[in-house]
């Protein structure tokens, strides 16, 4: 059993083709993250409401709130039913600052993670580390949706990680090679048991990245793979429960106290 935090296929597949998507990765529980900064801004919200439509009974998540502007169009926002939304992409926005950018979280910003707790996790991927946290204050449900750890600006370094799992909050461990440095599948593996060594593998799930990235390990491109993800593990002397752990139960939890505190 998978459960993988984040991954684009509804921005990049046709929304005729998202039931097949799903049940052609059969034993994969996939969140569908909705990545708005690729829409037009004119017509963003309504892009985001159909999308969200097909999706329905899915997993589904915002990635980048920049298309909400104003106090009022975030009031009227519906944030039922989503695991979690992140606040910006990689640049500032009305709500706080990217990682490739210098905002600071903003005053709309803080009424947004106000709105989002109680009701789904604010995801601080794509955030600066003044925005990062800020938010992390902020926000009673924090996660990072997909990042790794290193020196790139989506990266987070050691003092965010103990920031985020002092908090319980979960991180997803994306497969971009250029955030990670891992060309392949084991490589990766090697990231993620270097992750466990220092930090424990509570916080730890998969975020891939898929259909949101085309700089993956040559031998990880979709969820056929990742049983090349396991075997580095099982090479590695991890158990069965701690595998489960990372692959699929610490993004279940996730799951299934977001659905328990919305009362749904």
């Amino acid at each position: 059993m998978i459960f993988d935090l984040h991954n684009d296929y509804p921005t990049a597949l046709d929304k005729s083709k998202f039931d097949g998507y799903v049940s052609s990765n059969d034993g994969v529980t996939i969140v569908a993250a909705v990545f708005t900064t690729e829409f037009d801004r004119a017509i963003a919200a309504d892009k985001v409401k159909d999308l969200r439509a097909a999706l329905r009974g899915v997993p589904t998540a915002i990635e980048d709130m920049g298309f909400v502007t104003d106090e009022k169009t975030l009031s009227e926002f519906d944030l039922g039913g989503l695991l979690y939304c992140s606040l910006t992409w990689n640049y500032n926005n009305a709500f706080a600052g990217g990682a490739l950018d210098d905002g600071t979280l903003t005053q709309l910003g803080r009424r947004a993670i106000e709105l989002m707790n109680g009701r789904c996790a604010v995801d601080l991927a794509h955030l600066n580390k003044k925005s990062f946290y800020a938010a992390l204050d902020a926000a009673a449900r924090p996660i990072c949706s997909h990042t790794a750890f290193g020196e790139h600006p989506r990266c987070l370094d050691d003092a965010q990680v103990r920031a985020l799992t002092a908090r319980r909050g979960l991180i997803g461990l994306c497969a971009v090679r250029s955030f990670t440095g891992a060309e392949t599948a084991d490589a990766l593996c090697s990231v993620a048991d270097t992750f466990v060594q220092r930090y424990g593998a509570d916080c730890l799930c998969l975020g891939t990245d898929f259909n949101g990235t085309a700089d993956l390990p040559e031998d990880l491109k979709d969820y056929r793979d990742i049983p090349r993800l396991i075997d580095g593990f099982i090479k590695r002397g991890y158990t069965s429960a701690d595998i489960n752990k990372i692959l699929y139960d610490n993004a279940k939890q996730l799951y299934e106290e977001t659905k328990r505190e919305r009362h749904l």
